[in-house]
């Protein structure tokens, strides 16, 4: 039985996408770049504010990474929770694993995760919320959920996490342990196939369904 859950944030738990592409446009549009459709902005989502918009903006000169990154957050923490919604069964996963311990490790910053957790009514669930600001180095890095499995006195056996990219999957196994991605998310599933997670699932539905059968 896994004592720990572990969820990833955006593309896992929550879809963000659409208030994650109106922020990304409205940066675009500020700093006259060229505009960006969703899914080509969805390409780009999971490592973190700097580096989504290093991406939208195809350019690595700091200078205007500042700015976009700038205009970006003032847009972004007016309007996080326009449109992010809970997955559908998201709801029904916390509740099964209510009585574990569940957290959410995520690159994206710790203000912004626990407002929109907050702000969708599920943040009671989590002992913590890690950001990607909050002194660990960024996923695929191992160490925020080593630590926080050590803090927890659980180890490697007692942990699942879930996520939706190769990118999670690897935070996984660099810290031996088991990991479901599900491909609702930002990540299609023959990207993230290649990174062997432990199962694939298309859905929270799915996913309950595993966790049954493997007594996790």
């Amino acid at each position: 039985m896994k004592r720990l859950i572990v969820y990833d944030l955006d593309g896992t738990l929550v879809d963000t996408l659409a208030d994650i592409a109106q922020a990304a446009s409205h940066m675009l549009s500020r700093l006259q770049a060229p505009a960006l459709t969703p899914s080509e902005i969805r390409r780009f989502i999971g490592d973190g504010v700097h580096e989504l918009v290093a991406r939208c903006l195809r350019t690595d000169e700091p200078d205007r990474i500042n700015e976009g990154v700038r205009i970006y957050r003032t847009y972004y923490q007016s309007h996080l929770l326009d449109e992010s919604r809970l997955y559908p069964g998201a709801e029904a996963i916390l509740a099964h694993f209510a009585g574990r311990i569940q957290a959410v490790i995520t690159n994206k910053p710790g203000c912004y995760s626990r407002k929109i957790l907050e702000g969708l009514g599920v943040a009671h669930h989590f002992v913590e919320i890690i950001g990607g600001d909050m002194g660990y180095p960024r996923k695929p890095d191992p160490s925020s959920l080593k630590n926080l499995m050590s803090r927890h006195g659980v180890v490697a056996d007692e942990t699942l996490l879930i996520g939706d990219s190769a990118g999670d999957v690897d935070t996984a196994q660099r810290a031996g342990v088991d990991t479901v991605a599900i491909t609702h998310g930002f990540s299609d599933e023959e990207d993230i196939r290649p990174a062997c997670p432990t199962a694939i699932v298309s859905s929270f539905r799915e996913l309950l369904t595993l966790v049954e059968r493997h007594g996790w």
